[in-house]
């Protein structure tokens, strides 16, 4: 029987994500209305817009952590994911160390829109919001998103 993925206790993570890049997984969620975005209540980059996203857990697959994320984030299920291309987050910039990310095209197909404990506000985007993190304001630059 599969183990099924499990977050890593605080502590551990930061022990471990202070000694090695860690790997995690954006979702870029486009609709007719645009991108979504959620207004982060939480450090790091806490009053900022940002892209879904997260820790990929030890024995999920890309299609598990792309669910999941989704569902957990914002309440929506997802579908025809496209690899899109690479997020780096240099360890001076984020609190929890050097992160890489994996990020995802995707197309919400159903679930009732809603926020979490990282982000409860969510709102789709045709134009950039001018207070967003960085790093991810620049890839959907870069990659002609919007």
């Amino acid at each position: 029987m599969k183990k099924k993925p499990a977050k890593l206790p605080y502590e551990e993570f930061i022990s471990i994500y202070g000694k090695v890049p860690r790997l995690c997984l954006d979702l870029i969620i486009e609709s007719e209305e645009g991108i979504l975005l959620s207004l982060r209540n939480i450090n790091p980059g806490k009053g900022l817009w940002h892209l879904p996203g997260g820790t990929i857990l030890m024995g999920e697959t890309i299609e598990d952590v792309i669910q999941r994320i989704a569902y957990e984030e914002t309440g929506l299920r997802v579908s025809d994911p496209k690899l899109t291309g690479i997020i780096e987050f240099p360890e001076s910039a984020n609190l929890f160390y050097h992160s890489i990310s994996i990020a995802f095209r995707v197309k919400p197909n159903r679930g009732t829109l809603k926020g979490s404990f990282q982000g409860q506000k969510l709102q789709y985007f045709k134009l950039l919001p001018e207070k967003m993190i960085n790093e991810h304001k620049q890839f959907i630059l870069d990659h002609h998103i919007l």
